[in-house]
This record gives structure tokens, C-alpha cells and sequence, in this order.
């Protein structure tokens, strides 16, 4: 999972329509520690938030209790059930001063039915201006599941001639993380850190840390920030096909594109039939297929049906496309 008035300081507690809890209870958590850091960098984390209550709520703007700390939330108007999260981003290079811990806390208002309270969140950092990393994380982009991958950066320390990097590590269930020093050069030390991506990733856009342990006093830890986005072997353009409003017994045709990382056969498509007809299935294999998806709805009202697209490629046996239409 990247996303409003506040006119003074709300202390109540939520009602009973709020099923009694406070909330705080709906935050997965209320600090993030992001560690040392290069001065530099902006420093990004979600505070992800449920609405566990069985009535509506709302998250105000947030404040924040310093300059270098900005604060949004990604959706404001939450049902019971929803979640969003509220986006935290630190500029490093707006913390004052270096070599410090430097806690900031965000204000969150939360409405509730009846009443309001307001949430404090923490985050904190530690800026050095004797250690730059660059490029600032560990970035992949995009990545085809099942290819797997490697991202690097270089960590260099600039006050302590005898600096040494001990281990490296990762919480990423499919990163692995390693460090080897490339240069030593009077107090200057430089390390390359490198994030390795298991071919097994599932479909998704991830985030992980790499920690590196360090014989410096001050800096016996240092977060790395992950980002990887895993895409399908087979792009489906568009991933669900809206045919928007649609009268009885008249066709509708959009089409389907789907574009393989590899030269790919379409064997079979299955759903077909009835209401729905799809043509040009193209033979052989191809890196893109077109589709033209046609449906002829015969009553009125909510109309959804599924395809499933059989092909003989190995990373994706099958891709499933949604169908949507609202028939009048």
C-alpha cells in the first residue's frame, strides 16, 4: 500500500457510537523511529489507520510540531471497515540540529459521530553531515515476477578513519542485504550496500528497510529505505473492463490488451458465451494480444461477469479480467 479543518484541540474521548474506543486504538501505531540518517534525504512513513468502529469518521488535516516534519492523510472519509494511513515525510535537511535526536509529533484530529479526539504521532531521526549515501535508498522500479533483481548504494563516512561496516541486514522476507567496503581513504570510508530481490516476490508495490551495523559511536545502526515494484509477467490494459452504462440487448465492445514479458500463446478464454463474446484471440506466440471483449446484457441493472484468460506462459498460467456494466 502512497495518500479537514482543525480549529482548535480536541480532548474528548469517542462516544459509545464509536464502540467505545479511543482513537488512538485505530492507529497500527503511533511512532516511527527512522534512526540515523545522511542529512539530505526525505524520509517517508504510513501510519495506517482502520476504522474499527461500527460508525462513520473523519481524519482532519493534520499539524505538525515542527517545520521539518509535513503531514497528509490519504482519505479523509472513512466507513466502518475502511482504512487509509497518514503520511509522515521528514526533511532532513530542515532538522536543525545535527548528531541529535530529533522527535517531532503529528496531530491528528479525528471526528467521530458525536465528538472528536485528537491523536499524536511521533517520529524521529538522528541527521549526520559526516555521512552521505548515495543514490538515497535502494531503488529496483519495476520488476517482472519472477526475475528478481539487485539495487546498490554507496554509504560513506567521513570522521573516523577506522570505520567499519559489520553486517548488513534486511526485514524484507524477499530481500537479502550485503555490504563490502570499496575505499579507505584517511577518515574517509566508503562502503557498497547492495539489496538483493528474490525471483519469488509476489505482484505488488513493497518497501522493506536494510539495516547496516557500524563500529561508530552514534552510528551503530543505519536504516536503508527499499522500494521495489513487482509487476505481473502479463500486463492487462485495463486490468477491469467498465462498460459503464448500457441498455438491454444492445452491444457494448471494448477491447483487452495484454502485453507479456516474453512471446506468449492466449489457448484459451474461458467465460465466453451467452451475454459475452470475445474475438480476434490472435494465434501463436506474441509479446501483445488484443482482445475485443463484446457483451449484450439481457436485463436490466448491476451486470458483472469474469473472463479467464488460459495462456502457455509459465510465470502466469492464467490472467482474470473482471467485467463490469451498468445496464439499463
Amino acid at each position: 500500500m502512497h495518500r479537514a479543518i482543525l480549529t482548535g484541540l480536541f480532548v474528548l474521548g469517542l462516544t459509545a457510537a464509536a464502540n467505545a474506543a479511543g482513537a488512538t486504538d485505530l492507529f497500527s501505531e503511533t511512532s516511527r523511529d527512522f534512526g540515523v540518517t545522511p542529512r539530505g534525504p526525505v524520509l517517508r512513513h504510513y501510519f495506517t489507520v482502520k476504522n474499527s468502529t461500527n460508525s462513520a469518521i473523519t481524519l482532519g488535516q493534520p499539524r505538525v510540531s515542527c517545520g521539518c516534519v509535513s503531514a497528509g492523510v490519504l482519505k479523509a472519509q472513512l466507513a466502518p471497515g475502511e482504512s487509509t494511513a497518514v503520511v509522515a515525510d521528514m526533511d532532513t535537511r530542515r532538522i536543525p540540529v545535527s548528531n541529535v535526536v530529533r522527535q517531532v509529533t503529528v496531530f491528528v484530529p479525528v471526528f467521530g459521530p458525536q465528538s472528536a479526539e485528537e491523536v499524536q504521532l511521533k517520529v524521529s531521526a538522528t541527521a549526520r553531515d559526516d555521512l552521505v549515501m548515495s543514490p538515497e535508498q535502494l531503488a529496483f522500479g519495476n520488476v517482472r515476477k519472477g526475475q528478481g533483481g539487485k539495487a546498490s548504494t554507496r554509504v560513506t563516512f567521513y570522521s573516523d578513519p577506522n570505520w567499519k561496516v559489520t553486517e548488513a541486514s534486511s526485514n524484507g522476507a524477499y530481500i537479502k542485504a550485503e555490504a563490502k567496503e570499496v575505499s579507505r581513504q584517511g577518515n574517509e570510508v566508503s562502503y557498497e550496500v547492495t539489496a538483493t530481490l528474490d525471483p519469488g516476490c509476489p505482484v505488488g508495490d513493497w518497501t522493506a528497510d536494510v539495516w547496516i551495523k557500524t563500529t561508530a559511536a552514534g552510528v551503530d545502526k543505519l536504516r536503508i529505505p527499499v522500494r521495489v515494484a513487482v509487476v505481473a509477467p502479463i500486463a492487462v490494459n485495463p486490468e477491469t473492463v467498465r462498460f459503464g452504462d448500457v441498455r438491454v440487448g444492445e452491444p457494448s465492445e471494448q477491447k483487452v490488451i495484454l502485453q507479456g514479458s516474453a512471446p506468449f500463446k492466449v489457448v484459451e478464454v474461458k467465460g465466453a458465451g451467452g451475454d459475452v463474446t470475445v474475438d480476434e484471440v490472435s494465434e501463436g506466440p506474441r509479446p501483445v494480444h488484443v482482445l475485443k471483449v463484446k457483451v449484450t446484457p439481457k436485463a436490466a441493472g448491476a451486470w458483472s461477469k469474469a473472463l479467464e484468460i488460459v495462456t502457455d506462459l509459465q510465470e502466469q498460467k492464467k490472467v482474470v479480467v473482471p467485467l463490469v456494466a451498468s445496464v439499463k
